[in-house]
């Protein structure tokens, strides 16, 4: 018998294990890249979420007063004692602490303003507390500094960075906070440990390498159990018929002598099996990889459907601002706001359009629609930075906040400006001498939300009362 210098058997493990191999480090690979996206994206979230629940319970007046005096206040202790819980509460956040930059001199200094002190802290290290005040500028790098002084202009809500500093290696959200006159007065940080992110990365893409690599072995083991019986084994039958005819034969020189009697089998049929079960193997895991892409396709599709669904249900066909629906959902946020005492300062702007009845029935609906657009994005251009509702054919709601809510009364007088300036344009045709009635009411501790919009109702229909008595449409 010819001696085999290198069995079938021991070349199929040696290439499988050598696939597994590749297709291990491949995929760690890819994982890795996936999975650090991931976390990253993840700890985002976690870093926002933590940092505006923090920002909900501050004082601004007060806490910029503590910064000014270097004095503790009552409610800064509470404060203090709020961060120190919620640090010892969430065991993936390292720091949570407001920090004040001062970009007077070249070398930009760093003081807290506030920062968690941890119960492990607490009790190991109460001497080195942090404290109101204490400058931590030797802390960072002069890199770090400068991008924090640049975060100090307010004009990133939110800031991620990676933060090597005395305290350790994180991954930090820096987030400006304002004083009541819409200035910067801190940096109110968050920060998740590099190595933190870096063990669960690790942890994930272990586990997919160890299921991928148990995968591959069991297919290996099964698929040279298939190899035995359909392939080797009929092949070594065969060599060894052929062996003993080739030893039964040799000397022989009568052709009748040579008798070769074949195995009962169909080595053809089998190796063609082989093939085609290799062939259907290839074909079935490109059409699931083919699946898979599809579906995926379809997926981000049917989300971007859903996405532009939203956006439609919740925006008016004609002004194309926020429809009634899109007001209903405000408004329960913010009556659920004020039932849960956690709102901030808001106010409601009633709008109603005058003359346009006036307008549809000597000139057409069509020039009514226009006259109805052409008001609205008078009002959506002063009132830029606030959401505006169309809640009727004639009527819309503007809810005020923040920025506008702070200017509310210039931007008011600059509405009303405008809307005059137009009525008493003879240049222009009826149609577009808009005018709108204007009505605002503004939150008080103590209000409904139903008060509040009465009330705007009602200053608005006021308003109407004196734009009918001085100008009529013609």
């Amino acid at each position: 018998m010819v001696k085999v210098k290198r069995p079938l058997n021991r070349s199929i493990f040696i290439v499988c294990s050598l696939f597994i191999g590749l297709l291990c480090i491949i995929s760690s690979v890819l994982l890795y890249t996936v999975y650090t996206k991931h976390m990253f994206e993840r700890y985002k979230m976690q870093l926002k979420s933590v940092v505006n629940y923090t920002e909900s319970y501050i004082n601004h007046d007060d806490m910029v007063e503590c910064a000014k005096t270097n004095v503790e206040s009552e409610e800064y202790g509470v404060f203090q004692t709020f961060i120190d819980n919620l640090i010892d509460e969430y065991d993936d956040i390292h720091y949570v602490y407001i920090i004040q930059v001062d970009t007077l001199d070249k070398n930009i200094s760093l003081n807290l303003i506030c920062a968690a002190n941890s119960k492990e802290r607490k009790e190991k290290e109460p001497e080195e507390l942090y404290r109101l005040g204490q400058d931590v500028t030797n802390y960072y790098s002069f890199k770090i500094r400068k991008k924090l002084a640049s975060y100090y202009t307010g004009k990133n809500e939110y800031c991620y960075f990676d933060n090597n500093t005395q305290w350790g290696n994180d991954y930090t959200l820096a987030h400006p906070i304002y004083d009541g006159s819409g200035n910067v007065y801190g940096l109110l940080c968050a920060n998740i440990g590099i190595a933190e992110i870096n063990t669960a990365v690790y942890k994930h893409t272990f586990i997919n390498i160890v299921m991928i690599a148990l995968s591959g072995i069991i297919f290996t083991a099964l698929l040279i159990i298939w190899m035995r019986r359909n392939v080797t084994t009929p092949l070594k039958k065969l060599e060894k018929y052929v062996s003993d005819f080739a030893e039964t034969s040799s000397g022989k020189r009568d052709p009748n002598e040579l008798h070769y009697y074949p195995p009962e089998i169909h080595t053809k049929n089998e190796v063609e099996a082989l093939s085609d079960a290799y062939s259907k193997l290839s074909g079935d895991l490109r059409e699931y990889v083919i699946g898979i892409a599809e579906a995926e396709k379809e997926a981000k599709g049917l989300q971007e459907r859903v996405t532009q669904m939203n956006a439609i249900a919740y925006k008016d066909t004609l002004t194309h601002v926020k429809n009634k629906a899109a007001y209903e959902q405000k408004k329960n946020q913010l009556i659920k706001d004020i039932f849960e005492e956690k709102n901030e300062e808001f106010g409601i702007i009633m709008v109603d359009v005058n003359y346009l009845k006036k307008v549809n029935d000597i000139y057409g609906h069509d020039r009514g629609d226009e006259y109805i657009k052409g008001a609205c994005k008078i009002i959506c251009d002063v009132f830029s930075h606030s959401n505006v509702y169309r809640i009727g054919g004639d009527e819309f709601v503007i809810l005020l906040e923040k920025r506008d809510y702070e200017n509310r009364d210039n931007l008011i007088k600059l509405a009303k400006d405008i809307f005059n300036e137009c009525m008493h344009d003879d240049t222009r045709d009826a149609w577009s001498k808009y005018s709108m009635a204007i009505g605002l009411a503004v939150w008080k501790k103590g209000y409904s939300f139903d008060k509040v919009f009465s009330l705007a109702d009602q200053n608005m229909y006021e308003d109407k009362a004196e734009i009918k008595k001085s100008f009529i449409i013609k």
